[in-house]
């Protein structure tokens, strides 16, 4: 429980529809014993993942005029005693109004996507991006080596953490829940992708001819998009089934079905752009989280790392090494997933979360006990 914490009320704020990495930190901080509220825009966390809003002890919409904003999270803060906020980011505009608002309470900036890396951002989205980058009271990032890549940019401040996209424990199959693997019916091996696919040429998520080269390989290939679309070209793709989307928790017993987990992004692009090297998205996580071995892709440093040092899969491109893995092979790594796994939930990692928060926060009010005395 909030053992030794000065915070009990915390109000995550995001300027669109809350994300999962949003919704994973607050169940695992209400696992503990905390009251999470949310201020949000656009869609719930049920009408994208098909769970999450009884996390929350309250949802508020956010109104679409931006001149209300401060005014409605301000009466947040009053009407459930807020200790304080977590934003998450892209975009940026909310996070830095509330930094400057000055408020009585620590702002946390937690940067899921640096935007520069992404975009070409107008004078007004950088002073935003400035702004939560340099001025929060604590910053959070994915992994240290985005973070040096972010502070290439910006004079980042000393308070912050990084912290991954861990999957939640409640999510974990164990081995009796594991569905029943396809190769063992047709004798071939199958591959999973899920998340965002494009098929716009320049978008580093148009993975087409890297599934063309894994099906002339002769893999049975799987995808579960973040959204349902008709993803005409990637249909075309020999052995390749693009699934329905499907909500979260059953998504992750829907993969284990297969035999690797892909994650993988386009490979004219991604070795160029920083926020891709060295990102750690939710999918590696959520491969794990299903008991299936990863196939990293050469080019993303993180990912790759963390599945070579632990054991947890392959390099994509070296084919020799899994294309035809011994059964024995196989489950070993599988038990070796088992194994290690629990220590990669976000319920395992969220205490330097708390202690981050009670941190940020003793220094706050130490800043404002400073301020107060000088008049």
């Amino acid at each position: 429980m909030k053992a030794n914490s000065s915070i009990k009320n915390i109000l995550m704020v995001q300027d669109s529809s809350p994300c999962i990495r949003t919704i994973k930190i607050s169940e695992a901080l209400k696992s503990k014993g905390f009251n999470i509220h949310l201020a949000h825009k656009d869609k719930t966390p049920d009408e994208v993942y098909g769970y999450g809003n009884s996390i929350f002890d309250s949802i508020t919409l956010l109104p679409k005029s931006k001149f209300e904003e401060i005014k409605i999270i301000k009466e947040i803060m009053a009407s459930k005693n807020i200790d304080l906020i977590h934003f998450h980011n892209q975009p940026d505009r909310l996070g830095a109004k509330l930094i400057k608002a000055n408020l009585s309470v620590p702002v946390i900036y937690d940067q899921h996507d640096f935007m520069s890396f992404k975009h070409h951002l107008s004078k007004k989205d950088k002073k935003f991006e400035r702004t939560c980058n340099e001025n929060a009271d604590g910053t959070v990032y994915i992994m240290n080596s985005y973070k040096d890549e972010v502070a290439k940019f910006y004079s980042l401040i000393d308070n912050s953490l990084s912290f991954a996209n861990y999957f939640p424990s409640e999510s974990t199959l164990n081995s009796e829940d594991f569905l029943p693997k396809l190769s063992k019916q047709d004798k071939q091996t199958h591959l999973v992708y899920i998340g965002r696919i494009s098929e716009d040429r320049t978008d580093h998520r148009n993975i087409i001819e890297i599934l063309k080269k894994l099906s002339e390989k002769g893999f049975m290939l799987h995808i579960y998009p973040s959204r349902n679309k008709k993803y005409r070209n990637y249909r075309k793709i020999k052995n390749l089934i693009v699934h329905e989307k499907l909500p979260y928790k059953k998504l992750i017993q829907e993969i284990s079905q297969y035999d690797f987990g892909i994650t993988v992004f386009n490979n004219n692009i991604a070795p160029k752009l920083p926020h891709i090297r060295f990102a750690f998205g939710n999918k590696t996580f959520d491969y794990i989280c299903a008991g299936i071995p990863v196939l990293a892709q050469d080019c993303l440093d993180e990912v790759k790392n963390f599945t070579l040092s632990n054991n947890f899969g392959f390099i994509l491109e070296q084919y020799e090494n899994y294309m035809n893995i011994s059964n024995e092979q196989y489950c070993k790594i599988v038990e070796n997933i088992l194994e290690k796994r629990d220590s990669f939930s976000m319920e395992s990692q969220i205490q330097r979360m708390v202690d981050f928060y009670n941190n940020i926060k003793g220094e706050k009010i130490e800043k404002i006990t400073e301020n107060f005395s000088r008049y």
